[in-house]
């Protein structure tokens, strides 16, 4: 009897010619997983992280995160099909991403780099390993552009976009796709050359106003969204800069002091439980400081997706959107970049093993 083992490997290379890029595809696996998070469909155990000291060493020394999951979908294929989104997933996975803050400037290297495996859901081999970079920084920026469709004010007219690296690439492009009317977007970036590169590299691909910002605060002032995806090791926002009806996505840890909260309305997150479980994002310094209290944070982006939770109730309402980032957000984008794959023949297929020594 044949008891080999083999699995399809993607390199980064392939995931882009799968659709890597793809936001409009990234925002419908994302924003499947929110939905299913919503409804109860999945499982994901608080990630473990090892830190070499406290969490504010993730900006400095670096950090190694896990996190495994499953989703599901099977009893919901109808409504994902009517929203428009993918079928179902119903299959685990991990993502396993280093993050060393001085690989850039050190080696010419990313600062952080991934791995993704997804099982078969009947054996629970590896069906395939691929890389997770380029998921990653996808599934993330989707997630503020699927907050951004649910959340923001209809009609927004201007973003203020805070970091110009790669993930202010993504922030940007799923942003657009969640609130298409936005029609200027003010960049700022603590390095003006990062600014400029951004803002010569986007000009072309986006129909908005790219305008570089002096400051931060030039950026945030009169913003209908915000977007905050740095590696600042302080906070640096002040909330009198905020203007009624405003949606900030806070990406980051630090770019925001816990005071500033008190500003906002509500406060919507992934999953608090991750949230607090990790332990490092500002809604949760916040509660645990004693500055807001833990009903401000109104529930989950998934819980507004599926109307358990109520979303924006007013124009003037401001909301403060804090994901920690989710596995099953990563499983559900690789999922989809591996069935792609899939159907266009890439990627190599790898044994694991011909006859198992064990068992």
């Amino acid at each position: 009897m044949d008891r080999g083992v083999s699995f399809l490997y993607l390199q980064q290379e392939d995931c882009v010619k799968a659709g890597g890029y793809d936001m409009a595809g990234t925002m419908k696996a994302v924003e499947r997983s929110f939905f299913l998070h919503g409804q109860g469909d999945f499982i994901q155990p608080g990630k473990p992280v090892i830190r070499w000291g406290g969490p504010e060493t993730e900006e400095t020394t670096g950090r190694i995160m896990s996190m495994p999951s499953f989703l599901g979908g099977l009893s919901w294929a109808e409504e994902l099909a009517s929203r428009g989104l993918l079928g179902p997933v119903n299959t685990s996975g991990i993502k396993f991403i280093p993050s060393k803050p001085h690989n850039p400037a050190k080696h010419n290297l990313p600062r952080a780099n991934a791995v993704i495996i997804i099982l078969d859901p009947e054996t629970l081999m590896p069906a395939c390993i691929m890389d997770g970079t380029l998921v990653s920084a996808m599934r993330t920026g989707g997630a503020s552009g699927v907050a951004a469709k649910y959340l923001a004010n209809p009609g927004a007219k201007v973003l203020g976009l805070i970091g110009a690296s790669v993930q202010g690439i993504t922030q940007l492009k799923a942003i657009l796709e969640g609130a298409p009317t936005l029609e200027e977007c003010r960049v700022f970036d603590i390095n003006p050359q990062t600014t400029a590169a951004f803002i010569q590299r986007m000009a072309g691909e986006l129909g908005v106003k790219l305008i570089a910002a002096a400051s931060a605060e030039e950026a945030v002032r009169g913003a209908d969204i915000v977007s905050t995806a740095t590696m600042a090791k302080e906070p640096y926002i002040k909330a009198d800069w905020y203007k009624p009806g405003v949606l900030h996505c806070e990406i980051s840890f630090w770019d925001t002091p816990p005071e500033a909260l008190k500003a906002f309305d509500f406060i919507v997150v992934d999953d608090w439980y991750q949230v607090k479980h990790h332990g490092v994002d500002v809604s949760c310094r916040a509660v645990k400081e004693g500055i807001i209290p833990e009903e401000r944070v109104r529930g989950n982006l998934g819980d507004v997706i599926v109307g358990k939770v109520a979303g924006r109730k007013s124009p003037d309402e401001k909301i403060f959107f804090n994901p920690i980032g989710l596995g099953i957000h990563d499983l559900s984008e690789a999922h989809r970049v591996y069935q792609n794959a899939l159907a266009m023949g890439l990627g190599k297929t790898l044994p694991l093993w011909e006859n198992p020594i064990l068992g």
